[in-house]
């Protein structure tokens, strides 16, 4: 079985638990410990028993929390070797395991393949979760998909995917122009537009959950993202089942 949970999705703070049933694991730690605990809490899972947290990359809406959670908890840390410096200052107890792009890490029945993704960040990553033939996608924080991003997630069953912007209400925000350059540059986020254009790339049969993910508060809305993303399901004809990843409360699980 393979299953997972996002406790929260925003530049606010970013985490989600991925299970197998024998081992889970935290992708970021972005918001407190005591949020994370009791997230973990709510999914029937004690914070004790995560057995390793994976590091999209160093920004403090994905790392905030990893610290107090790992001074606690002590789970091991992956991510990439150019965030060991950061990771050492903000959690110098943890134990660390580091990472390179294509490279699979086992942890009892979950295997974990880490990608490169595009965002101005030290070494940022996106994952694919794998247990029993059963595969997760996990894309973040990335202002363009990568070469081969598309290879590595063909055939995924589900799909945790960044929806950051719509490009009109990020054009009318009153935003400085050096801020909205830096969220659609290629190292930036990923506008509902794009993320649709991903979608149809790496669509098939068997994507059966799709979950959008990082909804700006500001320039988006889970109502928009929603819309923009089922008329593309609708257009190709994937009755995948879509939902938009709350700011600060947990989506239920899913089970693939």
């Amino acid at each position: 079985m393979l299953r997972f949970s996002v406790l929260a999705s925003s530049s606010q703070g970013n985490a989600t638990v991925v299970s197998t049933g024998r081992v889970s694991v935290l992708v970021d730690a972005g918001i407190s410990c005591l949020r994370l605990r009791n997230a973990l809490q709510d999914c029937g899972i004690p914070a004790p028993q995560i057995a390793g947290v994976f590091i999209t990359h160093e920004h403090v809406d994905h790392v905030c929390g990893l610290g107090q959670f790992c001074k606690k908890y002590a789970p091991r840390v992956y991510c990439s070797r150019y965030l060991s410096l950061d990771i050492r200052q903000m959690a110098p107890d943890a134990a660390c395991t580091f990472l390179e792009p294509g490279a699979t890490v086992e942890l009892e029945d979950l295997r974990v393949t880490p990608f490169s993704v595009s965002h101005d960040a030290a070494d940022p990553l996106g994952y694919l979760f794998e247990c029993g033939g059963a595969k997760l996608g996990y894309v973040t924080d990335t202002g363009r998909i990568m070469r081969g991003m598309d290879e590595m997630l063909a055939g995924v069953d589900a799909l945790y995917l960044e929806s950051n912007y719509d490009e009109e209400m990020l054009q009318n925000s009153g935003r400085p122009k050096r801020l909205i350059e830096r969220i659609t540059c290629p190292s930036g986020h990923l506008s509902n537009v794009q993320a649709c254009d991903f979608v149809r790339t790496v669509a098939h049969p068997g994507l059966r959950h799709l979950v959008l993910a990082h909804i700006s508060p500001e320039c988006n809305t889970p109502e928009i993202a929603h819309a923009a993303m089922q008329a593309t399901l609708d257009d190709i004809g994937l009755p995948a089942a879509l939902q938009c990843a709350p700011r600060a409360d947990r989506l239920p699980w899913i089970e693939l």
